[in-house]
């Protein structure tokens, strides 16, 4: 069986001691979800993270803490992906679309906005598991 690693970030800010997090969103099928992109050459798994959140949303964050969950799937192609997913802060930017790369709109969300619209279980379940570890850890 065929397999791919990508890997991406849980991204969020403060702002007014209230934590928001970016989603993007797939303007072909409306599917909300994190930054994430697959790893190229000899990136480290962190380095490929934040390149692809900055591709993705043209913003420059920072890996926080030891966070680090992987999600796998079965894409509709029958390649099993593994996703592997760090939490990233940053501040005093705002998501934009980067000319060079994929086209997403963006969402900036407190907590229960952004749970809302995630598509798939499992990235609602990253975001639970990363909001605590971001407020039991981070702030």
């Amino acid at each position: 069986m065929k397999r791919e690693k990508s890997c991406g970030t849980v991204l969020f800010t403060v702002i007014d001691d209230v934590v928001y997090y970016v989603l993007i969103q797939n303007t072909n099928n409306g599917h909300c979800g994190f930054p994430k992109g697959h790893v190229e050459s000899d990136e480290t798994e962190q380095e490929t993270a934040l390149r692809e959140t900055w591709e993705e949303t043209s913003i420059r964050a920072e890996i926080c803490g030891d966070f680090r969950q992987k999600i796998t799937y079965k894409m509709k192609n029958g390649v099993m992906k593994s996703v592997i997913y760090f939490i990233a802060r940053y501040s005093g930017q705002k998501p934009h679309h980067n000319s060079t790369f994929e086209y997403y709109n963006f969402l900036v969300l407190p907590y229960s906005g952004a749970y809302r619209k995630l598509t798939f279980p499992s990235a609602k379940e990253l975001l639970k598991e990363a909001n605590d570890y971001i407020l039991s850890n981070l702030l």
